[in-house]
């Protein structure tokens, strides 16, 4: 059994690793294959532990593989934010949360060592470190699986898409189990090494031939300019026409929510192919981008306008559909570099 196991966390670790050289080139490149590149260093030092587990390791080499176990749930929770939520700036604040899964156990074991007592002598204490730790690392997980899903649709690259779900999917579950197997309801059964490393083998591989099936950084592109929309295609298609119309005349991004899917039931045109000319032709990556183009474009004509200077800029942001103030202008500096009361102001002097 030891040998099955030995086989296929050599074989993960040797995935991972090959993953880790292929993205390093690409380092500057963007914020969330960083931080995918120290989620597989983690995951690497997680099946490290598995690999060395019957073996007496140095204490600094055992500390290493604790404190790579420990982070990966909160690193994994910011490669989801950075991946999913392509305008999610991620924070201080983020930084410090997604750091808590590390802190908490190694700050426990710290003073257990410093001060020689143990927290199986305090139960309360005990139990508040472990299972608070515990919560946190699932709170995370489903925080991400929620990310996932409220950014998943709005991609308009499907392949991609698809890859992104998975990859994050996948993870997150197979990170939720082991976290619920092992440390909460703490099962013992000699073939669980073998299973959570041959998941894992089979996990690592499938990402990989999806991950750089296109290229080595295709999950983690985002796209860096606005595209000009005014700039059309020579020859339009009759679908074109109507998703350019219905934007421009019929202001169909003033609805509040309006999905892609929506949106194709009311052109009467498939989604996969609405998506593959919103983002082919018009050169939009995002579902939302799309959106917020023409939102923006029409608050920023009534901004320009004199007469309008008493209306508040709440009511012009709901008017355009947008949900709220904050996403508004958020989307708005993103697009000008300036709020838009001070955007008013400028255009009106």
């Amino acid at each position: 059994m030891s040998s099955l196991v030995d086989f296929f966390a050599v074989f993960s670790i040797s995935q991972m690793l090959m993953a880790i050289a292929l993205l390093a080139p690409h380092w500057k490149k963007a914020q969330s294959l960083r931080l995918y590149v120290i989620f597989m260093a983690c995951a690497v030092l997680h099946v490290a532990d598995i690999l060395l587990d019957s073996y007496t390791l140095p204490r600094v080499i055992e500390l290493f593989l604790y404190a790579g176990n420990n982070a990966l749930p909160g690193v994994f929770w910011l490669v989801s934010l950075s991946v999913f939520g392509e305008h999610i700036t991620i924070k201080r604040w983020h930084y410090t949360v997604a750091s808590l899964t590390l802190i908490i156990p190694v700050s426990a074991l710290s003073l257990q060592n410093l001060f020689g007592f143990s927290l199986d002598d305090f139960e309360a204490i005990k139990g508040v470190v472990v299972y608070g730790a515990l919560t946190l690392e699932l709170t995370l997980l489903v925080h991400a699986l929620i990310i996932v899903g409220k950014y998943w649709d709005s991609d308009l690259v499907q392949r991609r898409r698809y890859i992104r779900g998975g990859v994050i999917g996948a993870a997150a579950l197979y990170i939720f189990l082991v976290i619920v197997i092992e440390q909460l309801l703490k099962l013992s059964w000699s073939g669980l090494a073998v299973l959570e490393v041959l998941s894992l083998t089979l996990l690592i591989s499938v990402i990989n031939i999806f991950l750089f099936q296109l290229s080595p950084t295709s999950i983690f592109e985002t796209p860096e300019n606005e595209p000009d929309v005014t700039e059309q295609p020579s020859i339009e298609s009759a679908e074109l026409k109507a998703i350019i119309h219905a934007m421009e005349h019929d202001k169909l991004y003033q609805q509040e929510g309006l999905t892609i899917t929506a949106f194709a039931k009311s052109l009467a045109i498939h989604e996969y192919k609405l998506r593959a000319l919103i983002n082919g032709e018009l050169a939009f990556r995002n579902f939302n981008d799309f959106l917020n183009h023409y939102r923006i474009a029409q608050v920023t004509q009534k901004l320009e306008i004199k007469g309008d200077k008493q209306l508040p800029v709440l009511t012009l942001a709901l008017e355009s559909g947008f949900r709220s103030l904050s996403s508004f202008n958020k989307a708005f500096k993103e697009k000008h570099g300036v709020t838009p009361t001070e955007y008013r102001k400028r255009a009106n002097n």
